[in-house]
């Protein structure tokens, strides 16, 4: 989650006279602004601190195969209460400027090096939700449903920091406009929308100061793309391919293009149309004008996926619908472009998502997304509005409604991090290495000198630089810790080029949390593939459909295809659908259903906890966000329940996907022989999607029984005057960083002195200088003889010792490197039958890394 404070702010509608639209719902869906400090993809905390974390990696957002590198939240460019649309600009010199509307005005960002985007200018314009900017040549024209006509904002002194309003232009019918398209080949702007209009052209011969020369307003145009042919049979028009329809858009609604060769005769030459049509709103041309990728705004209801129609304009005079593909996400889609071979789409609460056309014109597979909305891909007016791919150096922006304004690098990143085997849950308390692999996409990408393990143990972040160990691995020392504390933690590294990359992929703000402890002790280890003598609805449930039942799920869009881990198959979940069938096809609904747990005796754990996966899903549907997930754990058998945890009705863990979950029985019950479970699983409202899951369920406690280190060897064969040998132990981390390694020797005789002894190598030696013991170390021998010790009345003595300066000869103040086996020995004083003598414990043998 981003740690970002949310604060109200107002919706500023317009000053002057607003036509609204079927689109208007954007209204009903406003949310605060997420307000924060501006986030760079700089390089990473040196080990000493300093940076603040706004440029610390990371932004907290799910993505794949897309990296951030700039945001900019609202706060950060006017503190408007809303964002809407980007365009893009390349100054002669080659240097590129992203331009963002917000419900104020228009923003002019410097994106040249993404890493260290800059806000450069900003114009003042008419209070509006909905603002749209197109570019030609050095100027910017900015329009809006806020009236104020058509903003001309010159960029000519843009690379030195300043851009100026130049010209409005409020001539023609309304002041309002809805979108703006321009033709850049013809050279004319035209004017979407505003009250019931359709297109309002201009010509800009003279950029400054835009001359109108027609207009077409047989439908109400919502946005639209005007091209001129250059080659083949229709070169020398200029056609307009419009989204358009009746009544403000919605009534008999589609494709229309139009041919505006002839500004004083526009001619429609198709019309195209798609099921479940609802509200043409924006589409781009494939790269060749085969096809035409159409958005309808209103055809995703909570059942109907994010769903983008094909609509072949090979021949524009005989254009017709072919197809549509989806990404099963619920999310509405928004504006899309085509760049590259690849569909960009800004898809509201799911954000960025980029589709494959060279895969397939028709149907491409998703290859890569970033989702600037983290309450969930409902359907609902928030979250990605818009974006713009076409910079030449393949940097993409993107405007947020509620987000503000974000960069982009879109492809394979530099660098990829990996922790081999995942990152581990529990970490020893005396030190733990963890290592990670970093892998070059660009050959020399890596800067050597950079990656680092950043911890937080509760005090702030601090970091360590890794060490390397060979290939593609880098090791990092975890520090050491008290048994059942926590550390937050991530690895980070900074490519050649100044970039950040981290794993997880979007640290600091997500971190990897693993508990200090010797493993844990599980009681109860279920991964449901057995029913294990659980219940799916228990009496007193009103749930119609959506109970509990176990099996392997048949996946929707809100519902898991799999369970949580293999190599089985089996969860228990609410409702199982038919292959294929629609999101809402078996989902709770009606009321609640339960799933309870058997018995379990957890009176031999101290401190037990309960730990499962959970996948919730409360997103889709017409109220999304509407209800909770409940979990409830019983002392005695069922016959009362706590309420222990409540995921929902928003925020993390409400939109799908596999969640682990622990918790601490003694937080909520005392601790008895009669431990039950229950999940439950509501639709308390109407017009919500809920599904839920529940896999690899586990009852245990966190060990904090300190382990043995090192390997025992040449145990004594001679009894001291207790009666038996005496033995040595070592405790602490075998990573030779952490310096913590404690000798101790018990079941010596009591009130003696004792020392201990240390060697690189193994030997053998009988009763040394008539001592009763073996000597079980290989010259040179070392000598903690400046740490003699009394045995005392408990016969034992112990003694931390230094790594960093083993007493060995010749130099006596050896330091131990990882890689090093040492071994370790304790003599010490007796008297036996009267006579004084000494002996020697057994050995202990450390490998150390």
């Amino acid at each position: 989650m981003k740690s970002l404070l949310l604060t109200s702010c107002a919706l500023l509608l317009s000053t002057g006279a607003i036509a609204l639209h079927d689109d208007d719902p954007k209204i009903l869906s406003r949310k605060v602004p997420v307000r924060g400090p501006i986030w760079r993809n700089s390089p990473s905390l040196s080990p000493s601190g300093g940076n603040s974390t706004a440029n610390m990696p990371g932004a907290g957002f799910d993505s794949q195969g897309v990296t951030l590198q700039a945001w900019f939240p609202l706060n950060q460019i006017d503190n408007a209460s809303s964002g809407n649309d980007c365009w893009g600009y390349t100054s002669p010199s080659g240097r590129e400027y992203g331009i963002m509307g917000t419900s104020s005005g228009t923003a002019f960002f410097e994106v040249t090096n993404p890493a260290a985007t800059q806000l450069i200018d900003w114009v003042d314009g008419n209070d509006s939700l909905w603002r749209d900017i197109k570019v030609y040549g050095d100027m910017a024209y900015s329009v809006t449903e806020g009236a104020g006509g058509i903003q001309v904002i010159s960029m000519a002194n843009i690379d030195n920091g300043t851009v100026s309003l130049v010209n409005t232009i409020d001539d023609v019918s309304t002041a309002n406009s809805h979108n703006v398209a321009i033709d850049e080949v013809s050279g004319y702007l035209y004017r979407c929308g505003g009250g019931s209009n359709g297109l309002r052209m201009y010509n800009l011969a003279n950029p400054s100061n835009p001359q109108f020369v027609g207009s077409w307003s047989t439908r109400y145009v919502h946005d639209a793309q005007i091209v001129t042919y250059t080659t083949g049979p229709n070169a020398g028009r200029q056609i307009a391919y419009c989204c358009a329809g009746l009544s403000g858009g919605s009534g008999d609604t589609g494709l229309t293009i139009v041919d505006v060769t002839n500004k004083s005769n526009p001619i429609v030459i198709s019309q195209v149309y798609w099921p479940n049509s609802a509200y043409s709103h924006q589409g781009w041309l494939s790269e060749d004008r085969q096809f035409f990728y159409m958005g309808d705004e209103l055809d995703e209801n909570g059942v109907l996926p994010s769903t983008t129609y094909v609509i072949n304009v090979a021949n524009p005079d005989s254009a017709f619908y072919v197809t549509s593909f989806n990404n099963g996400n619920l999310a509405i889609t928004h504006n899309c472009y085509t760049k590259g071979g690849l569909l960009y789409a800004a898809n509201y609460t799911s954000g960025m998502r980029i589709f494959d056309l060279n895969q397939s014109a028709t149907n491409p597979p998703e290859i890569g997304y970033f989702d600037t909305y983290q309450s969930g891909d409902g359907t609902s007016f928030n979250g990605l509005w818009s974006l713009f791919p076409y910079f030449a150096s393949g940097t993409v922006i993107g405007s947020d409604l509620e987000g503000g304004f974000f960069v982009w690098d879109v492809g394979d990143p530099d660098l990829v991090l990996a922790i081999p085997g995942g990152a581990p849950e529990i970490v020893a308390p005396s030190g733990a290495t963890i290592d990670v692999d970093i892998t070059e996409n660009v050959l020399g990408a890596l800067d050597p000198t950079s990656p680092k393990l950043f911890f937080d143990m509760g005090t702030g972040m601090q970091s360590v630089l890794l060490q390397a160990v060979g290939g593609t691995t880098w090791r990092g020392a975890m520090p050491t810790g008290i048994c059942g504390t926590s550390v937050d933690w991530y690895f980070a590294a900074d490519s050649t080029s100044g970039q950040t990359y981290t794993t997880p992929s979007t640290a600091p703000t997500t971190v990897y949390t693993s508990v200090f402890g010797y493993g844990q002790n599980q009681i109860v280890n279920l991964d449901m593939e057995t029913n294990a003598g659980w219940v799916g609805g228990v009496a007193g449930d009103t749930a119609s459909t959506g109970v509990w039942e176990r099996g392997d799920p048949n996946g929707t869009a809100a519902q898991p295809e799999d369970d949580h881990s293999e190599p089985g198959v089996s969860c228990w979940f609410t409702g199982q659908a038919n292959p294929g069938s629609g999101v809402g096809s078996n989902d709770v609904d009606g009321g609640f259903t339960t799933l309870r747990s058997s018995n379990f005796n957890v009176s031999s754990l101290s401190d037990p906890e309960v730990s499962f996966w959970l996948w919730y899903s409360n997103t889709a549907g017409a109220s999304p966000g509407a209800d909770t997930f409940r979990v409830a754990l019983s002392n005695n058998n069922g016959s009362s329940w706590t309420l222990a945890l409540t995921v929902g009705p928003t925020g993390a863990g409400t939109s799908g996907g596999w969640e682990k979950y622990t918790l601490r029985m003694g937080d909520h019950v005392a601790i008895t022989n009669n431990l039950r479970v229950q999940f439950i699983a509501e639709d308390a409202g109407s017009g919500s999607i809920v599904e839920a899951a529940i896999d690899d369920f586990t009852v245990g406690e966190l060990d904090c029984t300190v382990p043995g280190l090192g390997t025992r060897y040449c145990t004594p064969n001679v009894s001291n005057s207790t009666g038996g040998p005496a033995v040595i132990n070592a405790t602490g981390s075998d990573l030779a960083a952490a310096n913590n390694i404690t000798l101790a020797a018990t079941d010596l005789p009591p009130n003696q002195f004792a020392y201990f002894l240390c060697s690189a190598s193994q030997g053998l030696i009988v009763g040394p200088g008539g001592a009763m013991g073996n000597l079980c170390l290989g010259a040179p021998i070392g000598r903690f003889s400046n740490n003699v010790l009394n045995s005392g009345p408990f016969g034992a003595i112990d003694l931390t010792i230094n790594l960093t300066s083993l007493p060995v000869p010749p130099t006596f103040n050896h330091a131990v490197q990882a890689g090093e086996t040492w071994n370790f020995q304790g003599w010490y004083r007796d008297v036996v039958i009267g006579m004084p003598t000494s002996n020697f414990t057994d050995g202990i043998s450390i490998q150390f890394q």
